[in-house]
């Protein structure tokens, strides 16, 4: 007996979204092309770096309109994610939907000077990783206040090779009472009923009740209300979701407009995807677009945050306690240490020297230096993968695919060094082994090893 409900029963399951599309309401016979791709399963799409051609990554890809560093795998054979290219941290994958909110962003666009962005609901990191590729000389606070997400945040950050980033934990409320009104960019990427995630399976029906849209929707209100907080007057605040209800997305950019110090502002680049009178917010759906669909908004924030913050980017940082010192092998591990570390129980998190003053008061997470087990201290796999910044390894190895295939299966290699050495393929950066004796001992962590080919 089949237990799948039938096209027909999805279909009147769906039948509350008719109503919460509110003025994105459709004709029936689109609605029912919509409901068809809403629990389809659509293709990931691959995020490049900005430094990456895409005709050298070795499978076929066409663009995505919406946003210049993404492509989808036109060769449905292809498994982007057990490649080399993708090991090396060449690309992200992620759904192509998501990348509306990195467009409204302008994440593909060459870095401004000194941006500091706030990611308020940064988990599993997609869009951070995005934020953090694109920040050049400026620094990105990853805030996720659920503490059970962090580890895969702060996996995908490090996968950056990045070292301008923090990871906090804390209630956006909160987060605005120490860094009201410094940020130059706040992504709000809120929880919302997910409508956009049941093609996945990720999301049950549930996600189209009425009592649902409006649970999150109030939840998402209280979020918004401390975003435009941390923006500095002048800023932009980009509003993402991932669901189609009105009451979870143009209602609540008219909401956020009745802000005093709150404005629109449009994108040209986006305006294909408008979505209301406004002009500021921006939709993709399921059956028009070939991705998952998304939500997003683009507003300009002029308030004058009675909020004291703590500290801007550049302020001089106060002499605070002497930092501990750092274990001694660090020194044959580098050829050159940061200057500025913190020390967090078992974990050593480091940062270039002119990062923002506050790290060390509200940081939960940050691009890690080494860990302990026991008494014994040992090089982070973060630090392995540092492509930025003063932190380089001492020995490294370029090995040839075959080798670089077993490292990630998480085998020993053939290694003349002695002692730590980064393994690489092709100049990008994998992991660590201990080498003795012509052999490399295996150190890369279980979440990062795979199976290639």
């Amino acid at each position: 007996m089949n237990d799948e409900p039938s096209d027909a029963d999805q279909h009147d399951a769906l039948q509350p979204l008719v109503a919460a599309l509110g003025n994105a309401a459709m004709r029936p016979e689109e609605f029912a092309a919509f409901s068809a791709a809403l629990m389809s399963r659509h293709p990931s799409a691959v995020r490049y770096r900005a430094d990456i051609d895409p005709g050298d990554v070795g499978f076929p890809v066409r663009p995505i309109p919406w946003y210049s560093l993404g492509y989808q795998c036109t060769d449905p054979a292809v498994r982007p994610s057990r490649s080399l290219q993708y090991a090396a941290g060449d690309f992200f994958i992620q759904d192509a939907g998501s990348m509306l909110a990195l467009a409204a962003s302008d994440a593909d666009r060459p870095p401004q000077r000194d941006r500091l962005i706030c990611d308020l609901c940064a988990a599993p990191g997609g869009k951070s990783s995005a934020l953090l590729e694109s920040i050049g000389d400026g620094f990105l606070l990853a805030n996720e206040p659920i503490k059970s997400r962090i580890a895969p945040l702060a996996y995908n950050l490090a996968r950056t090779g990045s070292d301008r980033y923090a990871i906090s934990s804390l209630d956006p409320e909160r987060l605005q009472s120490r860094l009201g009104g410094i940020f130059d960019l706040v992504l709000a990427d809120v929880p919302c009923s997910g409508q956009a995630l049941l093609g996945r399976g990720k999301q049950s029906l549930a996600a189209v009740s009425k009592t649902q849209i409006e649970h999150s929707a109030l939840r998402a209100r209280r979020i918004l209300a401390s975003a435009v907080n941390l923006v500095r007057p002048g800023g932009r605040l980009v509003l993402s979701t991932c669901t189609f209800a009105e009451a979870e997305n143009e209602s609540q950019v008219r909401w956020l407009l009745d802000q005093d110090g709150v404005t629109a502002q449009p994108l040209d680049r986006l305006a294909d995807y408008a979505s209301d009178e406004t002009g500021c917010s921006y939709r993709l759906w399921p059956h028009r677009h070939d991705c998952a669909g998304s939500f997003a908004a683009s507003l300009r924030c002029d308030i004058d945050s009675s909020i004291p913050a703590e500290s801007g980017f550049r302020k001089k940082r106060k002499r605070g306690k002497k930092q501990e010192r750092l274990p001694e092998g660090c020194g044959e591990w580098f050829d050159a240490l940061p200057q500025r570390h913190q020390v967090a129980g078992a974990v050593i998190w480091a940062w270039p020297d002119d990062a923002p003053p506050w790290l060390g008061s509200i940081a939960a997470g940050g691009p890690e230096l080494a860990y302990r087990t026991g008494q014994t201290w040992k090089p982070s796999h973060e630090a392995a993968l540092r492509r930025d910044g003063v932190l380089r390894a001492s020995q490294s190895i370029d090995v040839d695919a075959p080798t670089a295939q077993l490292f990630l299966s998480g085998q020993p290699i053939p290694c003349d060094a002695s002692g730590w050495c980064v393994v690489r393929h092709r100049g990008r950066a994998l992991g660590w082994v201990k080498a003795s004796r012509g052999t490399g001992k295996n150190h890369l962590p279980a979440a990062a090893r795979m199976n290639v080919g």
